[in-house]
């Protein structure tokens, strides 16, 4: 019988390997050195003598943000998980009642899969992704077929899969529904005993809401100041590690996840422990690449100069290497833009990622982490006047930082700009938050 919720929080462990790669790198599904737990232990006798009644008790179960709705077995218990901004992923578990059953349910934008696989391009291939992250490290086989799939209103398209869930020589059964709409993917995936999972395939749908459910609490703005590099890095390893916690990880998992935050701050930041942890964020608040792109701008003669064009011909007069003329011309319009805010905004999303690093690392509490977060958000309300502008400002910042110009449709920038850009559209996306809203403490 598998153990209680070990499917989620393998998901989960999965994502979070996945965001401990350091900032502005881009990582795929989770490594090899994901925990292995056991699971699926179903009886070998996996058919009951009992026939189905024709009616089967079902129950609705609506994502965290409102975003869709699940229709499955009664009784269920439901486990939400805010991985990132504009994600929504929930746990659907049997617990007692229905030993061994487990369900994952998962909504997204197509510009921001949680994993950040990268190479998803249709329905078939997000299934075969979710279906590997969900699974991998679960002692759980699947040999996947298609099957017909039931329909749901606004979708574009609709699959799902069947298949005998294996793990030694214990079997039962594994159901996939997943559901594509102009901008989103959706799915569930549950796995259980053979009479669990016919119960639930009678019943099971997914309908998509209209909108979200109101956002607009502090914790969502500042998930929005970090949705960027959230999505490049695949999962939030604040909120993540938060959830794990909660939810009962064991010590091997969380400590596994500890150790690789603990290297990526090292390696990526030079931090090394809690003093260095809040002198690094507090450098980024108060001084950061911001100011070291003015002061480079000044010796450049950047500051005596008003029109563009100009300044570009000055640079190119000077035979500067490629990347240093990038920087410096990425520079010279996040000045002109935002004035002494020049590329603060880069700086800024950055303190909650190094903050939920912290605290993964265990440098800090959570409360710790977010009160940090809380005043870098603050700021950011003094220096920018909008979302617009603050991605304006970030997106400038990581020109100057990674000498990647934005006009490159190859660059990193460019993609960024392109994430962005997405997420702006979405109508309940991480950026639909009033930007004017007052902040508290609300952890």
């Amino acid at each position: 019988m598998m153990k209680k919720r070990s499917i989620l929080l393998l998901a989960a462990v999965g994502l979070m390997l996945t965001a401990c790669g350091g900032p502005g790198i881009t990582t795929g599904s989770a490594p090899e050195g994901t925990v292995q737990e056991e699971s699926v232990e179903t009886e070998s006798s996996v058919t009951q003598e009992e026939s189905f009644e024709e009616s089967v008790a079902a129950q609705e179960y609506v994502s965290g943000d409102g975003a869709f709705k699940v229709t499955l077995l009664e009784g269920l218990t439901q486990t939400d998980m805010p991985i990132q901004a504009g994600t929504a992923m929930m746990g659907l578990d049997g617990g007692t009642d229905r030993t061994g059953f487990s369900g994952v349910a998962l909504g997204c934008s197509k510009s921001n899969i949680p994993g950040n696989p990268g190479d998803v391009n249709s329905l078939e291939e997000y299934a075969d992704y979710i279906a590997e992250l969900i699974l991998d490290g679960s002692g759980v086989t699947v040999s996947w077929e298609d099957t017909d799939a039931p329909s749901t209103e606004g979708a574009t398209q609709c699959l799902a899969r069947e298949g005998v869930a294996r793990s030694g020589v214990s079997k039962g059964q594994a159901y996939g529904y997943y559901v594509e709409s102009a901008d989103s993917y959706f799915c569930v995936v549950i796995v259980g005993n053979d009479d669990d999972i016919e119960e639930a395939r009678k019943i099971i749908s997914l309908e998509i809401l209209d909108g979200a459910l109101s956002q607009g609490g502090t914790k969502d703005f500042i998930n929005g100041m970090t949705a960027v590099l959230d999505s490049v890095n695949g999962a939030s390893i604040r909120e993540t590690f938060k959830m794990l916690e909660d939810m009962g990880a064991d010590e091997s998992q969380l400590e596994l996840v500890a150790s690789q935050a603990r290297q990526s701050l090292s390696s990526s930041w030079g931090v090394e422990d809690a003093a260095g942890l809040i002198e690094m964020a507090d450098w980024l608040m108060n001084e950061g690449h911001n100011k070291d792109a003015l002061d480079f701008l000044g010796e450049c003669g950047g500051n005596d100069v008003t029109d563009r064009d100009a300044f570009d011909a000055s640079l190119k007069e000077q035979n500067l290497d490629e990347g240093t003329y990038i920087s410096l011309l990425a520079a010279y319009d996040a000045k002109s833009a935002y004035g002494d805010g020049a590329i603060a905004a880069w700086d800024l999303s950055r303190v909650g990622t190094i903050m939920g690093f912290g605290y993964a690392a265990g440098y800090c509490s959570y409360e710790e982490a977010m009160d940090k977060i809380l005043e870098a958000a603050e700021k950011s309300q003094e220096i920018y006047d909008s979302w617009e502008n603050f991605n304006k400002s970030y997106l400038y910042g990581y020109s100057y930082w990674a000498e990647e110009s934005l006009d490159d449709e190859t660059s990193g920038a460019a993609e960024r700009a392109e994430l962005i850009s997405g997420m702006e559209a979405q109508a309940n996306g991480p950026f639909s938050i009033d930007w004017n809203m007052e902040l508290e403490k609300e952890w």
